[in-house]
């Protein structure tokens, strides 16, 4: 045995196995070549409005931004929310309009 060489190097390669399934062929028609093209899913269309989605998501976004800045601005937060109803409101009129959008189509 000269240096480099392992016993690995030394067997035989593995013979080949033919695959053979319970009716004797010797092919798997699972696996055959497709081929490059594959030709592109038609997109489903979102049911609902997306107006209405849209108007709901920029409704929460400002309605916690608003809240952010009173509670910043005043310090106390359950005062701020206390006085200002209006980020709360803002924020449930939001989530409404979204969840009308996403069922109704206008």
């Amino acid at each position: 045995m000269e240096m480099g060489e392992s016993v690995f190097m030394l067997q035989d390669p593995l013979p080949k196995r033919e695959y053979k399934d319970d009716w004797q062929t010797s092919s798997r028609e699972g696996y055959e070549d497709r081929g490059a093209f594959r030709p592109m899913r038609t997109r489903e269309k979102q049911q609902g409005s997306s107006i209405l989605r849209t108007l709901g998501a920029i409704a929460i976004v400002g309605g916690i931004f608003w809240g952010v800045y009173l509670i910043t601005r005043g310090g106390n937060m359950i005062d701020a929310l206390q006085a200002n109803h209006g980020p709360i409101a803002i924020i449930a009129l939001g989530m409404i309009s979204s969840l009308l959008g996403k069922f109704l189509r206008i």
